[in-house]
């Protein structure tokens, strides 16, 4: 071992302190010499080291250096070795060398010589020198002498029982090699203690001879080191003293171990079983980590199966669409090319022999009427593709009906299994027949039968009595071949041009005998419709001409099959023909739903009214409002006692759990314009939760040019058919792919394909314009349109409601409960009609007289018709205005007299001269009045007033029949436009009460109410408690008093598309104008703005009526502390005995039903109260602060002068932008925020910033 790698092997960390202690022991005597002996003791211990390495014991001077160091160190002198010879030495001596061995070891020293000098090794002379010795024979026998036998009878080569006995001998055997000397540990760690002390030794030379310049902190670590390395000794001195003052165990474990000193610690039982518990704990951790680990494997191959699967199947689609594509790729691009080469080529040519530039340059632009024609060629193939898609898709509907009546039948038991009997033919029907369920049992019974599958019942081809005409192939399309043969291709291309050309509008009759292959494939089942069924309306409601078409249209859809879209303009009757379409399946197909009738929230109040007026047969269902209202048609609806269904697109997603599972007959969507985004959350919701055998869509709009909304709407209706817009694009785009020009087409080509496009659509798309049916009565249409109340009219209803009125007269009685209607009833029309609640507002607003924007600000019946009437001038209509009360019309006269507007006005103090002259002064042709306002009962009757097109109903009559014959001033013959009837309503008042009550009242005839009803005795009961439910009524359905929206407004007045955006445009305007008034002021008054007196008369009602619920009770004194007067009912004493107990009992019924709606009643408003007290509403102070603010952040303006609060005063409609509130759910603009601070729903400032931080939420 040389010098280096000694230093290496002795440079090792420190031992533990036992072996260590252990040493020092036996070293004691040499520690304590002088120190000046040290390096020379480490001087000979290095010598000794190295001639022990060299293997030099021998040399006598190894002998001399051992006697010096026992001198120095004072240990005895070591005893000479005796000299043995190696027992490698004895072996040469005893054995010579061969000559095999001489001549291998002469190989070996030339084949060094060579690897020396880096040359190749003759094989030869390697093998010399490699000599491999034969391994000794086995003890194993020969193979097959003791031969085995395996599982399936083949032999062996050995049996292995047989063989152990001498594998084992084998181990057994002893060797000759002797055994290896072993390491003596005692010299060895001592031969590591003098190599750590030389280490020292050299180490503490190193660190006493440091040169002077070296840096402070180096020498500072060198000191250190040096004054520790002297100090070694003293510590091991220290140590032994110390081991030696401890008392010595006998045992070995002590001995050598200190940390065996250490006191063990007791173990508790309580610790014995936590540690068995965690332990059980850890054993089933391992155990669920281990199943869960497998299960989770196990899901992971199966997963991954199935995505190996889906991911080879796509892939093998892939492929042969890729396939097919490049094959039509290449036929097409190939055939056209090779014409075009050889066209263009010799034209060209031609042209420019002859110097003709013009007609070269119109060769090139001829590109583009080619690619035309191509097009409109690929259009006459998709149509006869969809033939085949059309007879699929009708076949395929088919077997599911007769597939859905044969479980049905199954179901009801009425199916039998019809059997022959083999020996005469004898078929066994009906009631003879087995059950299927009985088949085998009924056949083992009775040998000699046998099932007959050929004869059907009858019964079960009563709804395909066209079956044979369905089976039948379709007739095969004639085409004319021949049209374009012999023609050149310029030629050809120009006819093809003009034809298409020369076409009509897509929706004109005359040109249906072009389509007519591919629309009698659709229609193949044809059913004339010539009259009106009898559950359809009634001899005064019979359908127009074009409507009876519309239904023959619709009953061809449905015995064809098929799904489609009634897209008839506005106005023309959708709704009645839907109607119409229900009650012909109810009645003439015996198919009575269910029906699933989808509409906007906006119609659907007026579909329930048309629904009782022209099919009162029909079991309908409203399903809307609250959870309360739809919790109590949930049961109809779960047991299917109904034929229809109304409801909204909010509840279908809203309630698809439970109107998803419903197998619905007919699914019809009124606004169907709405599901043309394929990716919208109704269509995605109607396709993936509802069932329905037969779709149909209902829009007013016209069709879309662009191709995709067209496209989803069809792909809705028939997602077998119409599979994907993707396809049909590619279909059609694939001329344009081939040439790769981008030459964009002009707009009659653009309008040439899209009639051309309509045409493919033609058998499932009906639209009328109201062109073709002017000839005959425009039709007449009504709109219950509901307005909402100004705040001091919510304030005065809601105590005139329990018979306060405002100048604090209260009254009682019969008596006092009509008046209380007709109090409640001029309050919905005008406050004003109450002189003292004028007066009032005069003295709080410190005017003389009430006028201008604050006349139509406190009622909200003026104020719509403030919004309404602008428009209606403005877009040419005439106006007839019918009101019940002529103090309410002079309010109105002021209102239009502010307006500037010129009317007419008639009511019974007109006298009859006059009435003429009226009349000739507002029918005349150019008659500068376009409003007349007349008393229902005065003017309802005796007048023609056909030039009008408009009526406002201001406030119903009692009797329907009163209004319809005002109506009926303007609809009637000679009237050129269609009528347009409004109906004001207040939302959530006495007047949607008396409207439902007078309707509820008629006969199912709509026979007037006779005008004594209500004189006799017999029903004075009960019309008090009609009278009283009126006024007491509360809403349970907020969705009723829904007001309708400016777009609503305007959709319910336009009488076309251009009317319609013409008065969207007004309403911008007017936001606009009313937005930049100096101090402007919301459209209705608000809390702030009410008389203080009104106010405080409010609070002392409602003071007192807290003080009643607390047991206080004034019987007998009024508001006013005035004695009340007893009520008393004279009509008991005409009443006989009988009556008279049984009204006694009622009574008594109705006093205890009394006490227990007025306990639940005192409940729920001692639960308002708390909210109330909860609730607080904001100081002036702060809600001028709030003010302040508004006005800051609406009137922040850029350094450029832009002002970035004028997009967001006002959010767009959900018609106008409805992808801003698909994505945001929460919307918020300035005029919501300046509504509640004027209404004083703010508490603190803070709530405001949070509407505002939701508004900049948004508009991010």
């Amino acid at each position: 071992m040389s010098r280096p790698a000694f230093e290496q092997f002795t440079a090792q960390p420190p031992q533990p302190a036992g072996e260590f202690v252990a040493q020092q022991q036996t070293m004691q005597g040499d520690a304590m010499a002088a120190q000046g002996q040290e390096l020379t003791i480490a001087k000979l211990e290095n010598s000794v080291a190295t001639m022990e390495e060299q293997q030099l014991t021998s040399d006598p001077r190894y002998q001399k250096m051992l006697q010096l160091k026992s001198k120095l160190t004072g240990a005895p002198p070591p005893a000479e070795p005796a000299q043995q010879p190696s027992p490698s030495v004895s072996q040469q001596q005893q054995q010579q060398i061969t000559p095999a061995q001489l001549n291998q070891l002469r190989a070996q020293v030339s084949v060094y010589k060579l690897l020396a000098r880096n040359e190749p090794v003759p094989p030869s002379l390697a093998a010399e020198a490699v000599v491999m010795k034969n391994k000794p024979t086995s003890l194993l026998p020969e193979p097959y002498e003791f031969p085995g036998e395996g599982d399936n009878g083949e032999k062996l080569p050995y049996d292995l029982m047989k063989v152990l006995n001498i594998h084992q001998q084998r181990c057994a055997r002893p060797t000759s090699l002797p055994t290896p000397v072993g390491i003596d540990p005692a010299s060895l760690l001592k031969e590591r203690e003098y190599r750590i002390q030389n280490r020292v030794g050299l180490r503490i030379r190193e660190l006493s001879n440091l040169p002077a310049d070296l840096p402070p902190n180096l020498r500072i670590k060198a000191e250190i080191e040096l004054r520790a390395l002297r100090l070694v000794n003293l510590q091991a001195q220290v140590r032994s003293e110390i081991m030696g003052a401890l008392r010595r165990d006998t045992t070995l474990e002590t001995a050598l171990n200190p940390y065996a000193y250490r006191r063990t610690k007791r173990q508790s039982l309580r610790e014995a079983r936590v540690t068995e518990k965690l332990e059980k704990q850890q054993k089933m951790e391992q155990e669920r980590k281990r199943r869960q680990k497998h299960t989770d494997l196990m899901q992971a191959i199966i997963q991954h199966g199935r995505e190996f699967k889906e991911y080879h199947r796509n892939n093998l689609l892939k492929t042969q669409k890729v396939k097919k594509a490049v094959i039509t790729y290449h036929q097409n691009n190939e055939r056209e090319r090779k014409k075009d080469e050889i066209k263009n080529e010799r034209l060209r040519m031609q042209k420019l022999m002859q110097e003709d530039e013009e007609g070269y340059r119109a060769l090139l632009d001829e590109k583009k009427d080619q690619r035309l024609v191509y097009l409109l060629q690929q259009t006459d193939e998709y149509v006869e593709s969809l033939c085949s898609l059309v007879r699929q898709h009708q076949n395929t509907e088919k077997k599911k009906k007769k597939e859905e009546r044969k479980m049905a039948k199954m179901e009801e038991g009425e199916a039998r299994v019809h059997v022959r009997e083999i020996s005469t033919g004898k078929i066994l029907q009906g009631d003879d027949a087995p059950k299927p369920d009985e088949l085998e049992v009924w056949l083992e019974t009775h040998p000699g039968f046998e099932v007959c599958s050929e004869v059907v019942p009858r019964d079960q081809l009563s709804d395909d009595s066209d079956s044979e005409e369905e089976e039948a192939p379709a007739p095969a399309t004639t085409k004319n071949v021949d049209e374009y043969a012999g023609m050149d291709e310029e030629t050809k291309a120009r006819l093809i041009l003009e034809k298409a050309r020369n076409e009509e509008d897509e929706y004109d009759q005359r040109n249906r005998k072009q389509m007519a292959d591919y629309y009698a494939t659709a229609h193949r089942i044809k059913e004339k419709i010539v009259q009106q069924h009898s559950t359809m309306g009634n001899e005064t409601l019979q359908l127009k001409p074009y409507q009876l078409k519309g239904l023959e249209w619709m009953v061809s859809l449905y015995n064809n099959n098929l799904n489609g879209i009634l897209a008839d303009e506005m106005g023309l009757g959708k709704t009645i023909q839907t109607i119409s379409l229900i009650t012909y399946l109810m009645e003439v197909k015996q198919n009575n739903g269910p029906y699933l009738v989808i509409v906007p929230l906006s119609t659907l109040s007026n579909w329930n009214m048309e629904f009782e007026k022209w099919a009162t047969s029909v079991v309908k269902v409203v399903y809307k409002g609250n959870k309360e209202a739809r919790r109590r048609v949930e049961g109809v609806i779960r047991k299917g006692a109904f034929n229809v269904l109304l409801t909204t697109y909010e509840y279908v997603i809203r309630e698809k759990a439970l109107l998803g599972k419903i197998r619905w007959k007919y699914m019809i969507i009124d606004e169907g314009h709405r599901l043309k985004n394929h990716n919208c959350k109704l269509t995605l919701m109607l396709n993936g939760y509802f069932h329905a055998q037969h779709r149909l869509l209902l829009t007013g709009t016209p069709l879309q040019n662009k191709l995709p909304e067209l496209w989803a709407l069809l792909n809705f209706l028939l997602p077998s058919i119409f599979s994907s817009c993707g396809t049909f694009e590619q279909w059609f785009n694939a001329p344009f792919a081939t040439t790769g020009e981008k030459v964009e087409l002009n707009q009659e080509e653009t309008m040439l394909i899209i009639r051309r496009l309509h045409k493919v659509l033609r058998p499932f798309l009906l639209r009328r314009l109201k062109k073709e049916v002017e000839s005959q009565l425009p039709d007449k249409t009504e709109y219950v349109i509901k307005c909402d109340m100004s705040a001091l009219q919510k304030v005065l209803y809601k105590h005139m409601q329990k018979g306060l009125l405002i100048d604090s007269k209260q009254q009682s009685g019969g008596r006092a409960l009509m008046n209380t209607v007709v109090h409640l009833r001029k309050l919905c029309n005008h406050p004003f009609l109450f002189q003292s609640v004028e007066d009032s507002c005069r003295a709080f607003w410190k005017v003389d007289e009430v006028s201008g924007q604050d006349l139509y600000r406190v009622a909200g019946k003026l104020e719509l018709l403030d919004r309404i009437l602008p428009k209606l001038k403005a877009s040419g209509h005439r106006v007839l205005m019918f009101c019940q009360m002529t103090t309410m019309m002079t309010i109105i006269e002021d209102f239009f007299n502010f307006r500037k507007w010129k009317y007419l006005r008639l009511d019974g103090s007109t006298k009859p001269d006059e009435r003429g002259q009226l009349l000739e002064l507002y029918n005349a042709p150019d008659s500068e009045y376009f409003l007349f306002m007349l008393s229902t009962r005065a003017g309802g009757l005796g007048l023609n007033l056909q030039t009008a097109d408009t009526v406002i109903i201001f406030d119903s009559d009692w009797n329907p029949h009163q209004d319809m014959q005002a109506q009926d001033r303007a609809h009637r013959i000679g009237q050129k436009r269609e009528v347009r009837v409004l109906r004001l309503i207040t939302a959530n008042s006495v007047e949607e009460r008396i409207l439902a009550a007078a309707k509820y009242k008629l006969n199912v005839d709509e026979k007037v109410i006779q005008a004594g009803k209500f004189d006799q005795r017999s029903t004075g009961a009960e019309r008090r408690q009609m009278l009283e439910q009126i006024i007491r009524a509360e809403s349970e359905d907020d969705e009723d008093d829904e007001v309708p929206d400016d777009e609503t407004i305007n959709q319910m007045i336009a009488r076309s598309e251009e009317e319609f955006n013409q008065f969207q445009s007004m309403d911008i305007d007017r936001r606009r104008e009313e937005a930049g008034q100096l101090h402007r002021k919301p459209r209705l008054l608000e809390e702030n703005e009410i008389p203080h007196d009104i106010l405080k008369a409010s609070d002392e009602f409602a003071e007192m009526e807290r003080a009643q619920k607390e047991g206080i009770y004034k019987e007998d004194f009024g508001a006013t502390g005035r004695r009340r007067r007893r009520e008393v009912d004279y009509s008991a004493d005409l009443m006989s005995d009988d009556q008279w107990l049984k009204q006694i009992d009622d009574a008594q019924e109705e006093e205890e039903q009394e006490s227990k709606k007025k306990k639940r009643k005192r409940k729920a408003e001692d639960d308002d109260d708390e909210d109330g007290k909860k609730r607080k509403k904001a100081s002036p102070e702060v809600i001028e602060v709030m003010n302040k603010v508004y006005d800051i952040m609406v009137g922040f303006k850029t350094n450029d002068g832009r002002e970035i609060a004028v997009p967001f005063i006002e959010l767009p409609t959900k018609r106008e932008l409805p992808d801003y509130y698909e994505v945001v759910h929460n919307p918020m603009d300035f005029a919501r925020i300046k509504k509640k601070i004027d209404k004083g729903r703010y508490a603190t400032i803070e709530e405001m910033g949070n509407d505002v931080k939701l508004l900049c939420e948004n508009a991010r």
